[in-house]
């Protein structure tokens, strides 16, 4: 690895809008680090991004990859990683770009003044197509700061934020599961995480968010079947003695309440598999059967059925 210049792989997954790709490869132009290869890893099924790549081939070492059929994501993420020959690794969606020129310099900076970290992630904005920025929620510093011990936090409350605002060494191997939708980016975080490798977090806002009404996150909420499923799958991934933290049984004593699950024949019908169901929300699916939706709405109530639960069972999870 060259650790004075070392070469940055900018990794895009493309689907269509061409106006966006544009505005990243801009972006990306004005950084004030220059060793950079551009991926591009193209599901669209015409050839305006393609015929973009040309124009831009002058200012930009760009690798251009199509698909026919379609990847789809998550599926085209890890296609992009595994083409990447660089010393560090960002995977960048198309409507995402870089905030300052100084970016990229800023990730590097914290590989140079540690070189037992691999994972780098900064704080980011969300902003709309008319300029409106979304408010920033304040994350809990006690996670950031803790992530190793808190991993299984993150399924509530992600501090680390989509893979646009995340620089990764190339020893992380690492690629997306690609049964997932919704959780993916939370799943991939946690399993790179639990390979104990070292991180630094920059509380600077490097990467803006574009947000709009035909991303992923607006897809999932108008399909909460995905959300629930996904949801489901992941708790089936994770050790049982992850259940026995507090928020993380109350995290899933929430997602059983909320989607109005009252049986194990309710996922049944919506194809999931009994095998799949976990121990612990089996145990939460039981407790919360014998009471009305709007009784397990009332939070105090909620939350002491919640303890009951968890108190009860939580020796079985080991």
């Amino acid at each position: 690895m060259e650790i004075n210049n070392p070469l940055v792989s900018i990794c895009i997954p493309v689907y269509n809008h061409i106006d966006y790709v544009k505005r990243l490869f801009d972006s990306i132009i004005m950084q004030d680090y220059k060793n950079i290869e551009v991926i591009v890893s193209d599901d669209s099924s015409e050839f305006e991004i393609e015929n973009l790549c040309e124009q831009y081939k002058d200012h930009l070492l760009i690798r251009y990859f199509n698909h026919k059929p379609a990847l789809k994501s998550p599926k085209n993420w890890n296609f992009a990683l595994d083409q990447a020959s660089g010393d560090y690794l960002m995977l960048i969606h198309q409507d995402d770009y870089f905030a300052k020129s100084s970016s990229l310099n800023r990730y590097l900076d914290e590989f140079r003044k540690n070189q037992k970290v691999a994972f780098v992630f900064s704080r980011n904005t969300p902003m709309y197509d008319n300029g409106k920025f979304v408010p920033n929620v304040p994350h809990d510093k006690k996670i950031i700061n803790n992530l190793k011990k808190n991993v299984d936090f993150l399924i509530d409350d992600f501090v680390i934020g989509p893979p646009s605002n995340v620089m990764i060494s190339r020893k992380i191997k690492t690629r997306y599961d690609e049964r997932f939708i919704w959780l993916v980016d939370v799943d991939y975080f946690v399993r790179i995480i639990e390979t104990g490798i070292e991180y630094s977090y920059i509380d600077e806002h490097l990467v803006t968010i574009g947000m709009h009404d035909n991303q992923t996150t607006v897809f999932c909420y108008e399909n909460p079947q995905i959300m629930l499923k996904e949801n489901i799958l992941y708790a089936q991934k994770r050790p049982l003695k992850v259940f026995r933290k507090l928020l993380v049984f109350d995290y899933f004593w929430r997602l059983i309440r909320n989607h109005k699950v009252k049986s194990l024949n309710d996922l049944q019908k919506i194809g999931i598999k009994y095998e799949e169901i976990n121990l612990p929300l089996k145990h939460i699916i039981e407790a919360q059967e014998k009471f009305s939706y709007k009784t397990l709405k009332n939070g105090f109530v909620s939350k002491l059925l919640m303890l009951k639960t968890l108190l009860r069972h939580q020796h079985q999870y080991s």
